[in-house]
C-alpha cells in the first residue's frame, strides 16, 4: 500500500498496486519472465565461454575443445572484420575532412522580398509589413485552418487611443466572410 506522503509529493506518479487487476499482474510478470529468459539467451554463448574458461563444463571433453578451437577461429574473424570496418569509415571521414576542410557550407537562406510573400499569401503588402513588425499577434482561424483576422499589440493601441484599427486581414481576399 502506499502512504498518503507518497501520493502527496508527486501525484502525476500512479502507484497503487493495490488496485491492478490479478490478470494484468500474472500476464505482466509472464511478460518480464520471457524477457528475462530472452536476454540470458542472447548472452548465453558469453556466459558458455566465460564459464568454460573457469572450468565449469559439463559437455563432453571433445566437443569442448572443438567448440574452443570454433571460438577462437570465430574471435579472431569477428575481430578482422569490425578492424575492417572502423578503417573503413576511418578512410571515409578523413577523405571527407580532406574534401571539406576549407568550405563553409552553412549559408543563411536568402531574404524573402515582401512583394512575394505578399502574393504567397494573398495579403496587401502595407498589412504585411505591419504583420512582420509586430512582437505578438493572434491569429483567429475559421474552421477549415485559414487565417481570418490577426490582432496584434499595435492594433490594440491604435483601439485604445481611439483610432480605428485598419490591421484586420481583408477577408474579402481570403474568400472568408466577415
Amino acid at each position: 500500500m502506499t502512504s498518503d506522503l507518497q501520493e502527496q509529493t508527486n501525484p502525476l506518479i500512479l502507484n497503487k498496486p493495490h488496485l491492478v487487476a490479478p490478470l494484468t499482474k500474472v500476464v505482466s510478470a509472464l511478460i518480464t519472465v520471457v524477457f528475462w529468459g530472452f536476454f540470458v539467451y542472447l548472452w548465453w554463448p558469453l556466459i558458455t565461454l566465460v564459464a568454460g574458461m573457469l572450468g565449469y563444463h559439463t559437455i563432453n571433453e571433445l566437443t569442448y575443445a572443438a567448440d574452443m578451437l570454433n571460438v577462437r577461429h570465430l574471435t579472431i574473424s569477428y575481430a578482422l572484420i569490425v578492424m575492417a570496418l572502423s578503417g573503413s569509415l576511418l578512410l571515409w571521414a578523413a577523405v571527407e575532412y580532406f574534401r571539406f576542410r576549407n568550405l563553409n557550407r552553412r549559408r543563411w537562406p536568402n531574404a524573402v522580398a515582401v512583394a512575394d510573400l505578399a502574393t504567397y499569401s494573398s495579403l496587401p503588402e502595407s498589412d504585411l509589413q505591419q504583420l512582420q513588425s509586430e512582437r505578438r499577434m493572434v491569429a483567429h482561424h475559421d474552421d477549415h485552418g485559414g487565417v481570418m483576422q490577426f490582432d496584434g499589440a499595435q492594433q490594440e493601441k491604435a483601439a485604445a487611443g481611439g483610432k480605428a484599427a485598419d490591421f484586420a486581414l481583408h477577408a474579402r481576399l481570403l474568400g472568408h466572410p466577415t
